[in-house]
């Protein structure tokens, strides 16, 4: 069943699967990719990289700089929550580009940008997680299991960078971000199979960012590294957007479209995600900050090989640790007859600096 997001991944014996990266980008099993608080005074910084204290953000004075300046800023340099400013889409090729990365404040009803399992993110993060994810299948199928690595890497404050790396697969899942492409059935066999999967690189734009509202638009790239029959087949290309939107005070809409495409035209695939949470409590709570619980509704649609159309729905939860670490969980859980899995569980280990 299953993303930076955004959140990448139709005929073949293997387990690669469309996606919208979330942070992810960057999401069931598949491949791709997502993180800051209350609003009400002027911002300060409390955690080391991500969180502004209480208040409204002030519009700040843009600091640009030259390229490398820009990218060293932006991956190593301390994360700033008071240099945030809107960035509309009207001055996309004019702003922003030559700006250090800042974290996104929270929305104005408290809600932070966070990323979900199984949802599109609609924001650019700095950080990286790791995915454990196992499918549970019929007494007549193993098991499936997924470890993975994902970066999320800021160069500007319109560009970043995320690269999925699936490190260990076991029988049919590849990535741990969201989206199965139900044109790619499991490899349902006696034998068992273990092997690397197909590193995604997602490139993703910010087009524009208010406080209550991001837009982005992504190119995941799924390049056939993987282990056969697990994956390592062809080249995916999925071109999509997400949108993020704290609506009313602690609840957040997001979701996102995209169209995976296989350069050996086996068949694309629509990908279309709509998720809804609620963040309740704040963000010093110990073990349970910004606590969020969220559902994702994700349906592939095939678009010329007459495959059925699969729905996923994936509840979860979210939660801050402490130290810029963060705990997030999923239960994609198959609402068609087209899946891989007939459960799944997912579990993000989440760093940011």
């Amino acid at each position: 069943m299953l993303t930076l997001s955004f959140f990448a991944f139709a005929g073949r014996a293997r387990a690669q699967n469309p996606s919208l990266p979330s942070e992810m980008t960057a999401q069931s099993f598949g491949d791709a990719l997502s993180t800051p608080e209350t609003i009400a005074g002027p911002m300060t910084v409390s955690e080391p990289s991500y969180y502004p204290g209480p208040g409204a953000p002030q519009p700040a004075t843009p600091v640009e700089m030259g390229l490398f300046d820009t990218i060293a800023a932006s991956i190593f340099g301390k994360a700033d929550p008071n240099a945030w400013r809107p960035l509309p889409l009207s001055t996309f090729f004019s702003e922003g580009w030559d700006e250090a990365w800042v974290p996104s404040p929270s929305g104005s009803g408290g809600a932070p940008r966070q990323g979900w399992i199984n949802a599109a993110a609609g924001n650019l993060y700095r950080l990286s997680f790791f995915t454990f994810a196992e499918g549970f299948n019929g007494s007549n199928t193993s098991n499936a299991y997924l470890g993975s690595y994902t970066i999320l890497t800021p160069l500007s404050r319109r560009f970043e960078l995320i690269t999925n790396i699936p490190f260990v697969l076991r029988n049919n899942v590849d990535t741990g971000l969201p989206i199965e492409d139900p044109n790619q059935p499991a490899v349902r066999t006696s034998q068992n199979r273990t092997g690397f999967g197909d590193i995604t690189f997602t490139p993703r734009v910010l087009l524009h960012e208010t406080q209550d509202f991001s837009l982005t638009a992504e190119l995941a790239v799924t390049t056939p590294t993987g282990t056969p029959p697990l994956a390592g087949t062809t080249t995916i290309l999925t071109p999509a957007v997400a949108f993020w939107n704290n609506f009313s005070g602690g609840w957040v809409i997001r979701g996102g479209l995209g169209v995976a495409m296989p350069t050996d035209g086996s068949g694309d695939t629509l990908i279309s995600q709509l998720a809804i949470g609620q963040t309740v409590t704040g963000h010093d709570v110990p073990l349970f900050g910004d606590f969020t619980y969220y559902v994702s509704a994700v349906v592939d649609t095939p678009l010329s090989n007459g495959s059925q159309t699969s729905v996923t729905l994936t509840p979860g939860v979210r939660t801050y640790l402490g130290h810029d670490w963060f705990f997030v969980a999923g239960l994609p859980t198959p609402l068609t007859s087209q899946r891989v899995e007939d459960l799944g569980m997912i579990f993000w280990f989440i760093k940011a600096w």
